[in-house]
């Protein structure tokens, strides 16, 4: 049985925890002992005395923290000033994004600790329910954000995203349908507004235009995209891949066919390089002007909505925090086999093979590397 240990998170802007007092709740009456770092919820709403209340034990600093509990959970990747804490006992949950940044990769792995990626957990369908929960909050926000966006103030076009008596709705074009780029279109369509998406996955197209109606849905090519960009006035380019199956490219000259003082969010900024003008921001300055478009680059949007995106990681992950901390790990990974992919490094080895593959590094299989007792 592991001590299960939550955290305050270092990046700025990031209000979100991967467990509200309610899911600390549920660890501590299954026997676990949770401490919870002060003030780790207060950007969520979720003040100290709940966690207390809830059977957590506070504990002021997070290197109190690190030295009390062997399963930490956070939601952003691990800091550089937390390499130091971690080691070999460790496991740590949290976003990792371990398709990207070599040199974190390195990190990791020097501290000989166990690394489980949030978005990488799959359940009995072999979905991605943590990864599905922030997309389809990224699908909504980009809608509402896109309404203020196209406001003169920031350098929109000064047009209402919904009709009103005497004026039309806007029209928002959807490159992907993915979690995001659905959720972005039923969420617009509600709202009245021109919806086009365009799909990555052209076998896809019959069912998405009945999914997704009154919505008009395009199997993608640049001649699709070319001829619907200058009637589009919010551009959402919603395109991920964990296998990185999708390689597209939006040049600057495609976007100079969006009429001046229309709005780009891109959502896959942080994750993939599809939109040439686009470069990730942060939500002190979340939006630059290229060409008289409007881009909307921030990587964590869902940080833009703390309390309700913490509670959609707790109802998610607690079922997986409860298995790894009162299992071994090789019992939990056999009685739910939807952690194998999420355990991207054991003890300095890589053991999810997209990761190794991509990172050009060995891979070892997790089973092998347990019955070693490494």
């Amino acid at each position: 049985m592991l001590e299960v240990g939550l955290v305050r998170e270092i990046k700025p802007y990031e209000g979100r925890v991967m467990l509200t007092p309610e899911g600390v709740g549920l660890l501590v009456r299954s026997g676990l002992t949770v401490y919870v770092e002060q003030g780790v919820g207060e950007k969520a709403g979720f003040p100290d005395l709940q966690y207390e209340r809830a059977g957590a034990v506070l504990l002021p600093t997070m290197e109190k923290v690190f030295e009390k509990a062997r399963l930490i959970i956070q939601v952003q990747p691990p800091h550089p000033v937390q390499f130091e804490l971690l080691n070999e006992n460790h496991i740590l949950l949290s976003f990792m994004t371990l398709t990207h940044q070599a040199e974190r990769i390195l990190n990791l792995l020097n501290t000989k600790s166990t690394f489980v990626a949030a978005e990488l957990l799959q359940d009995e369908h072999g979905r991605y329910p943590v990864l599905t929960g922030v997309s389809e909050i990224a699908g909504k926000m980009s809608v509402f954000l896109s309404a203020m966006l196209l406001t003169p103030p920031e350098g929109g076009k000064g047009i209402l995203l919904t009709a009103t008596e005497v004026t039309r709705p806007a029209t928002i074009t959807i490159l992907g349908a993915g979690t995001v780029g659905r959720t972005a279109c039923k969420t617009a369509t509600d709202m009245g507004v021109n919806v086009n998406v365009l799909t990555l996955k052209p076998e896809k197209a019959d069912s998405l235009k009945k999914e997704l109606h009154p919505a008009k849905v395009f199997s993608y090519s640049d001649e699709v995209l070319e001829k619907l960009l200058p009637q589009t006035d919010v551009f959402i380019v919603a395109v991920h891949s964990l296998k990185k199956e999708f390689d597209i490219r939006i040049s600057r000259r495609q976007v100079q066919l969006l009429e001046k003082g229309s709005v780009l969010i891109d959502v896959s900024v942080a994750l993939s390089s599809i939109v040439e003008t686009s470069h990730a921001t942060n939500h002190d300055q979340p939006s630059f002007v290229v060409d008289g478009v409007v881009h909307y680059c921030v990587p964590n949007m869902a940080a833009l909505v703390p309390q309700t995106a913490s509670r959609v990681l707790t109802k998610k992950l607690v079922p997986y925090v409860k298995l790894l901390a009162l299992k071994e790990l090789k019992e939990a990974l056999l009685e739910e086999p939807g952690l194998i992919p999420a355990v991207g490094i054991y003890k300095g080895k890589i053991t999810n093979r997209m990761v190794a593959d991509y990172h050009s590094q060995d891979f070892y299989n997790i089973f092998e590397l347990l019955e070693m007792n490494l």
